[in-house]
């Protein structure tokens, strides 16, 4: 898992290898085509050198009409040359994949949006390593796979009450800002579709442009214990902080995470930090007993996780189903 800096590190090499290949490739056609054609490198010059003295002559802020008509004169006989030649007119020019930086990363002393959407490609890269992100989505969660029968603690059908809290997900992942989510507890038993949810609101949400970091529970937790007792505390305070200030977080399989004191000082820490930094959570967990919760992971921390909305999924194991088609 990548931090933003190293993510927008990485999207600046890429932007700097394609102005590179760009321009590498306007040589070689230059060269091409002055080989082909024998006036060309003199056309060249001209319009060169008629843009130096037309740029002279607005600098010394004299008139620069004539100036101009020879420039454009000199450009004119450079795209008749190139068109005879059944190349266009800005065939001798570096094709940049980004029309509004040319391949540059910055437009007016901004960050351009072409490096944005590099560093959310990377981003969605690790999520696909680590899950199943490019085939889940809203649209592949089929409710035929949830009983459409009455269920006495819904007071409904299953498939109704998971039609509408799947509905819910949707809007929570178009009308994502930070600022405004809320921190959400996706609770229920194995293959109920938590985990396929929580990552098509990770999808959306990347291609909204913001920041997410998916991990698995015990993935994470596992290895910031690693660092820990390795003495690479810096590359720990690195990964943690790099969780706590996303735009949003997916904490996935809460419960499965090797319980120890180490776990549960970070989970706490980790906690504090978003709900201090007003950053939304979304966790998912097998546990459906709110006792268990607190037995497991203290006071404190249930505490933390009863301000998280609970959002409950109903139904039968899908995997199982699937396999039984």
């Amino acid at each position: 898992m990548r931090t933003k800096q190293e993510l927008y590190q990485a999207a600046l090499r890429t932007v700097a290898l394609r102005r590179q290949t760009a321009r590498a490739n306007a040589e070689d056609a230059r060269a091409e085509a002055e080989a082909a054609i024998p006036a060309l490198r003199h056309a060249e010059d001209e319009v060169r050198v008629r843009g130096i003295r037309c740029a002279l002559a607005g600098a010394a802020g004299k008139d620069r009409t004539e100036a101009a008509a020879a420039l454009s004169k000199a450009r004119q006989e450079l795209t008749a040359l190139l068109a005879a030649s059944g190349r266009p007119a800005d065939a001798l020019e570096p094709k940049f994949t980004c029309k509004l930086c040319q391949d540059t990363g910055s437009v007016q002393g901004h960050t351009c949006t072409c490096v944005h959407k590099l560093m959310q490609g990377l981003r969605r890269e690790e999520i696909e390593a680590l899950s199943s992100l490019s085939i889940s989505s809203f649209d592949t969660m089929k409710l035929n796979y949830y009983p459409n029968t009455l269920d006495k603690e819904l007071g409904e059908s299953i498939r109704s009450y998971m039609g509408f809290t799947l509905q819910d997900l949707r809007s929570y992942a178009t009308n994502f800002s930070p600022s405004t989510r809320k921190n959400l507890l996706l609770i229920g038993n194995a293959g109920l579709g938590k985990t396929h949810a929580a990552l098509a609101i990770a999808g959306q949400v990347l291609e909204q442009g913001f920041d997410v970091i998916y991990v698995s529970c015990p993935d994470f937790f596992g290895k910031l214990e690693s660092l820990h007792f390795s003495g690479l505390t810096s590359e720990e305070e690195i990964l943690a902080n790099t969780a706590s200030y996303a735009d949003l977080l997916i904490l996935d399989d809460l419960g499965t995470e090797n319980d120890s004191n180490f776990f549960i000082t970070s989970f706490y820490s980790l906690l504090n930090n978003r709900i201090g930094a007003k950053l939304p959570t979304i966790i998912t967990t097998n546990i459906v007993n709110g006792a268990l919760f607190e037995k497991l992971y203290t006071e404190k921390i249930s505490s933390r996780l009863a301000s998280f909305e609970q959002i409950k999924f109903f139904g039968t194991d899908i995997r199982v189903l699937k396999a039984s088609e």
